[in-house]
């Protein structure tokens, strides 16, 4: 179990709002396009199971950019007065080695999260969303100490359900405040999946926006048993810095 304040941890991308001023320019009835590259430097909390071995993740913000080997961020959505369509891809490759009961426990995470959700606006501020995350994983597990060297390796795919909302509010001429939560899994993929973020965006000029914020996601997936159990349930959460590009 996670710490109870990682439970209202919220955190952003860099791409999923534009801003109260979209939702404006779009009431014409045309549509509103956004990409963004995104930044994004978070820790990783929880366990990972891969063939029965079992390991602590605790990977803090102040070392996240040392053992991430690469990433890469990108949200792109396209909406109108009523209805909005959003993408974002996630990729990372993570490994990191941590003393353990005499010797050294290491973990690799290479993770892909692809999300594709539709939207329906309630209001100008407010859209209910639907869609899927692909969640694409591989694990290894190992423990390396005077009397005893084991290393476990497993890949795993499997897709999300998920439901959520969107809210976004003006704060002043050119800032806006973002808010998104999300749940899914229910026993699909994930025995259960939550992702939230906020943010504070800037408009710089009628297509370019810089945005920063937080994000959390936590997946926990759990196939097999015994030595072939794999268990993935690990919160990544930290702060998130993007542009965002409107055509």
């Amino acid at each position: 179990m996670r710490p109870t304040h990682l439970l209202v941890t919220v955190a952003t991308t860099a791409a999923i709002l534009i801003g109260p001023h979209a939702a404006a320019q779009s009431e014409s009835g045309g549509w509103d396009f956004t990409i963004a590259p995104y930044l994004v430097a978070a820790a990783m909390d929880g366990t990972m199971t891969v063939k029965g071995f079992e390991a602590d993740v605790d990977v803090p913000f102040s070392t996240i950019l040392e053992n991430l080997d690469m990433a890469a961020m990108v949200h792109f959505d396209m909406k109108n007065e009523r209805w909005l369509l959003s993408s974002d891809l996630v990729y990372m490759n993570l490994e990191a080695s941590q003393d353990a009961a005499g010797g050294t426990s290491t973990i690799s995470v290479t993770e892909t999260l692809f999300e594709v959700a539709g939207g329906y606006r309630v209001s100008p501020a407010v859209a209910l969303l639907a869609g899927a995350r692909l969640v694409d994983l591989g694990a290894g597990v190992g423990y390396d100490g005077p009397d005893l060297q084991r290393q476990s390796d497993a890949s795993k795919t499997w897709v999300d359900p998920l439901v959520g909302v969107q809210v976004t509010a003006p704060l002043a001429q050119r800032w806006w405040l973002g808010l998104h939560g999300d749940v899914g899994g229910f026993g699909v993929g994930s025995d259960l999946a939550w992702q939230a973020w906020a943010n504070v965006g800037f408009r710089a000029s009628d297509s370019v926006s810089v945005v920063l914020g937080y994000r959390a996601i936590d997946i926990d997936f759990q196939e097999g048993s015994g030595t072939d159990l794999f268990r993935y349930d690990v919160l990544t959460a930290g702060p998130q810095l993007g542009v965002a590009f409107r055509f």
